[in-house]
Order: structure tokens, then sequence, then C-alpha cells
């Protein structure tokens, strides 16, 4: 699938959109983020929250939670998506989206854009004590080759030879290869853009295609200092697989602790 005469672009650039109005944006389907059969899950939910950013058009509202169901995988080159505001409340906004591709679809979300108060503060979650990036090993564990999606991330296994393997989780520091705001497209595109942790039990898969992906937003993303030097730990775990069917449930620190996001997806094994 490789393009040779394409350079490496920025994520920001890849899921920019032209606005058609009344909702509908349009983009292209781009080979950069390709995985084995098709576009990768997390490239085309940071399409869809882009989509959603601009349809709001209100920095106050930030996007707290996208819940999207794959249905095809698209094909290089164009696709639409349509953008509605099933409601919009004092400080929340609930969106319905549709992406399709030739008439078809082969993507629908919700998503919610709201605005944050101080009512709670009490964050329990803290980030693992872990290696830092420099003292971690390059590349993706538990492929032969780079796919094209990895060449878009730089990307430090915290796991070792010497890691437990009998628990199917996996730890690494990711951030883009080419500088990109810190944005909502960046965390969804983040919450998908590793192996499955299940590979570490069963070599013998396929692929393990999303069936639907649900990534929570749990900071103010404006806030957070971000800078081409920054990093992002994950942490990816699957505790539960029964009848051909897996859940990965994820969470995003930028390396100063803070919580960026909670993510769960449901996949089919093959």
């Amino acid at each position: 699938m490789k393009d040779e005469s394409e350079d490496l672009m920025a994520l920001h650039d890849d899921v920019a959109l032209q606005a058609l109005g009344s909702g509908a944006f349009v983009t292209q389907i781009v080979d950069r983020y390709w995985i084995a059969v098709g576009p990768n899950g997390g490239y085309l939910g940071a399409l869809v929250a882009s989509a959603g950013d601009a349809h709001v058009a209100d920095a106050e509202r930030q996007l707290r939670s996208l819940t999207i169901h794959y249905l095809l995988p698209p094909e290089l080159g164009q696709v639409r998506i349509n953008v509605q505001t099933v409601r919009s409340g004092k400080s929340v906004d609930f969106l319905r989206f549709e992406m399709i591709q030739d008439d078809k679809p082969v993507l629908v979300a919700t998503g919610v854009w709201a605005l944050s108060n101080k009512i709670i503060e009490t964050p329990t979650l803290t980030m693992p004590e872990v290696p830092s990036p420099d003292l971690c090993l390059p590349g993706v564990r538990l492929t032969e080759k780079p796919t094209r999606l990895h060449e878009q991330w730089e990307i430090r296994s915290v796991d070792t030879l010497e890691t437990d393997t009998s628990t199917p989780s996996l730890t690494w520091w990711i951030r883009p290869a080419k500088e990109t705001p810190m944005s909502s497209s960046l965390v969804i595109a983040i919450a998908d853009a590793l192996p499955p942790p299940i590979f570490v039990l069963s070599l013998d898969l396929k692929s393990v295609p999303t069936i639907d992906l649900t990534v929570h937003i749990r900071t103010d993303l404006a806030s957070v200092n971000w800078s081409s030097d920054s990093w992002v730990l994950v942490h990816f775990a699957t505790t539960h697989a029964s009848g051909g069917f897996l859940e990965e449930d994820g969470h995003m620190w930028h390396q100063n602790g803070t919580l960026l996001g909670m993510s769960r997806q449901l996949a089919l094994a093959r």
C-alpha cells in the first residue's frame, strides 16, 4: 500500500476535513494509517472526532466520550462524514455520526461534547512507575514487520523479554512521529494505535478486528502542556475472551502523570 512519493505528514493534517455545510464533511482516506486489511480504527475515530469538533465549533465544549461501531473497512479515497446534533443542552451536546463511502455506511458513532466544571476532583488512577522512554526498546513488539500505521508513531516498549507474558497486557510510550498539537483526535488515535495484548497469549491469531471502540477523555486537553518532545504512556489489557470475542481496556497518561483518557473496545478474534 505504500506510496514512496508521500512524505510523512502530521496527524492534524491527515484528519483535516472539508466542510460542505449542514453537518456534512468530506476527506480522503489515506494509506499512512493502513494495517492488515484497511485503515486503522483509531485513525477513523480521529476523523470522527475532528468532524465533531468542527460541528460543535465551541472551544469550551470538548469531546468527553466517543463510541464508534465499525461496519466495513473503507477503501482508499473519499469518504463523507455526516454529523447530527441529537440534543444540545446548557453544558452537554450529544452528536450522531455516519461515515459513508460509495453510498455505503462504513462506520457509525455517537459522541458527547461538554463543558467542564470543578464540582468533583478526586483522581485515584495514577500512572504506573516505568522506565523513561530513552531507557525502553524502540519499535513494536509482536509484529513481524512495521505496518504503515506504526510508521506514523514513535514507539518505545516498556515490556521486555523478561516481562511476564502470562497476563495479556502491554505498556508502551508513544508519540506522533511528526509533531502535532494535543487534541481529541490525537487521544482517539492513540487509543487504537498499538497491537492487541491478546497476541501475548495467542500468537496464532491472524487478526482481531475491532467491533466497537469507546474512548473517554478525562482531562481538559487545552490545559495539557504538550510539546514535540512529550510522550504518552499507554497500558492496554485483556481480561476475558469467550465466544470468539475479547475486550481490551486502555489507559493513556501524559508523561507528567495526567490521565488523558480511558478506552474499551470489543474485538473479534480470527
